[in-house]
């Protein structure tokens, strides 16, 4: 297994009715080798309600990104939300197609203090 971190400590804050942010594109991981994948998702502080997708895309087009799962309700706590998305299981997620991004969606003003660490593992490791 190889780790990587998709985000680094960050605040993200948005406003109004809906909200949604997605992570800049030079920041996209291309984990085109790897099959699966285990998010540690360590948020510190939130406010309000904001939801976390972590999504995967063939190409760097944005009409091809997919949830990779459910959303993760973000919430503070003292250890991580371990997210583990395994080729195995991609029945009931979508598998690592070669890029992988966050984009949160928020539904009145909000803000997160959080980052994102995973570890991929390709086939024959």
């Amino acid at each position: 297994m190889h780790g990587f971190i998709l985000q680094d400590w960050t605040t993200i804050r948005g406003g109004g009715s809906v909200t949604t942010v997605t992570q800049q594109e030079t920041d996209w991981l291309d984990l085109s080798p790897y099959q699966d994948v285990v998010f540690w998702i360590d948020v510190k502080e939130v406010t309000s309600t904001a939801t976390l997708y972590l999504q995967t895309s063939p190409t760097l087009d944005d009409a091809f990104f997919q949830a990779m799962a459910t959303g993760v309700t973000m919430t503070a706590a003292a250890a991580p939300t371990v997210l583990s998305l395994l080729m195995a299981s991609a029945s009931t997620t979508v598998p690592v197609a070669r890029y992988v991004r966050w984009q949160i969606v928020g539904t009145t003003t909000w803000d997160a203090t959080f980052r994102i660490a995973l570890a991929a593992n390709s086939p024959g490791m």
